[in-house]
């Protein structure tokens, strides 16, 4: 009986190959993307600099400093705090215009420079041989690294807006309901922007040319973007007020006293004893107003439903649990269709 044997380091080779090949595909990524992270941290930072140091500069000057310089026109230190207030008040107003353009961003380069390009100029070939990767572990390894990375961006700038926000949480409309400051002070930025990186990894794969498939990326991200705004009352159920109708003005209901101040109201009505409703917005001036509108109509009882800011919160999580379902449906469609084109 004759034994063959086999070297340690000749059985080993095809192991050490294939783990080689495994990290050779994150590190090839990485080196092709590394530009646009050095681009997207830099914002990040810049960012996060000018917000939370114009929060710095602002608390500076404690109220009671303030209250003691009183008004006159003479005191450096409330037209210092003036001018430290005013900066931070404008900033932080436009950080939440600025952070709901965040998943149209990660959209278009996802659609272009991360999926299409490489197809429309005919170097994805060359890219999957150099890497010994199929096109679909190609497209894993990228939207895995690209998902870390847009998290946990996506994670911090909800960090910054919070702490920045704090002290005018529910003041002029900041953090609340407004759609900016709704989805920077919670899950849902980081949802949508997940989102808007398998929508532009869908468009990119279906459509393979960069500039449409950046338009089709946008265009979708934003749609769905303004259904979420739209269809956000109804994701739970609403708080009520009822009361008595009267052609008084003075006995309508009104924010701070019928229902709490920086609720969100999904609609009022006038219900008449038949349980009908009107819309006082169809009640106009030639027509007598809501007053005669109401007393036409037989109208008994003001209707109101609302969210409080008690309800954002779960809000919040069912709309960043429907969001990241699209995600996971955006990105099954681009591996599907990326499977049946791939020969």
């Amino acid at each position: 009986m004759t034994a063959t044997l086999t070297p340690a380091g000749r059985a080993d080779a095809p192991a050490s190959a294939a783990r080689d090949r495994r990290a050779a595909l994150p590190r090839a990524v990485l080196r092709l993307h590394r530009k646009a992270l050095v681009v997207g941290a830099v914002l990040v930072g810049l960012f996060t600099l000018l917000l939370l140091g114009s929060l710095l500069w602002r608390s500076l000057y404690s109220p009671a400093e303030i209250a003691a310089c009183g008004t006159g026109a003479g005191c450096p230190g409330l037209n210092a705090y003036e001018t430290a207030h005013t900066v931070y008040w404008s900033l932080l107003n436009q950080s939440q215009n600025v952070l709901l353009l965040v998943p149209l961003v990660i959209a278009a380069y996802a659609a272009g420079p991360l999926t299409a390009r490489e197809r429309e100029l005919g170097t994805h070939h060359l890219l999957w041989t150099q890497s010994a990767a199929s096109p679909v572990r190609w497209l894993r390894s990228t939207l895995a690294l690209a998902s870390v990375a847009v998290a946990v961006g996506a994670v911090f700038l909800v960090m910054v807006f919070r702490t920045a926000v704090a002290p005018m949480e529910g003041v002029w409309g900041f953090g609340g309901w407004e759609p900016g400051g709704y989805a920077a002070s919670g899950p849902v930025l980081v949802a949508y922007c997940l989102l808007g990186l398998a929508v532009g990894v869908c468009a990119g794969t279906l459509v393979g040319r960069a500039l449409p498939a950046i338009f089709v990326g946008v265009v979708g991200t934003g749609g769905l973007l303004v259904a979420g705004t739209f269809g956000r009352p109804w994701l739970w159920p609403v708080s009520t007020v009822v009361t008595p109708f009267s052609e008084g003005r003075g006995a309508w209901p009104s924010p701070g006293t019928d229902w709490p101040k920086g609720a969100e109201v999904r609609g009022q009505w006038l219900v008449t004893g038949d349980g009908g409703r009107i819309d006082p917005a169809s009640c106009t001036a030639p027509t007598g107003g809501i007053e005669a509108c109401g007393v036409r109509a037989g109208a008994e009882t003001w209707l109101v439903e609302f969210h409080p800011l008690s309800h954002r919160l779960p809000i919040q999580l069912v709309e960043t649990g429907l969001v990241l379902l699209l995600a996971v449906l955006a990105v099954g469609t681009a591996f599907l269709v990326l499977r049946r084109r791939t020969p």
